[in-house]
């Protein structure tokens, strides 16, 4: 279901490179700042999807090499090494 959106106290810079873009693809105002938008939209999910598979991947890594820095429990922190305590 389509619905509207209206954009209140745009910045007058911002509604005229709008509508030049608009008048390159030749399309309406309205349709070219929904192709915007989508865009926009588009990258940022695709972007922060990307960086969360990479920060998962590293602590999954992070976690197979070193098993001690993630207790079952994490409000129990592991006792320093003895070498530590003298």
């Amino acid at each position: 279901m389509d619905v509207d959106l209206f954009i209140k106290k745009m910045p007058s810079v911002i509604k005229e490179l709008i509508g030049r873009e608009a008048f390159e693809n030749r399309r309406s105002v309205n349709q070219e700042a929904i192709s915007l938008l989508e865009e926009a939209l588009v990258a940022r999910v695709g972007a922060s999807g990307n960086k969360r598979k990479r920060i998962e991947a590293y602590l999954e890594g992070h976690a197979d090499t070193n098993p001690a820095a993630t207790p079952a429990d994490p409000s129990v922190m592991p006792a320093p090494p003895t070498s530590l305590m003298s």
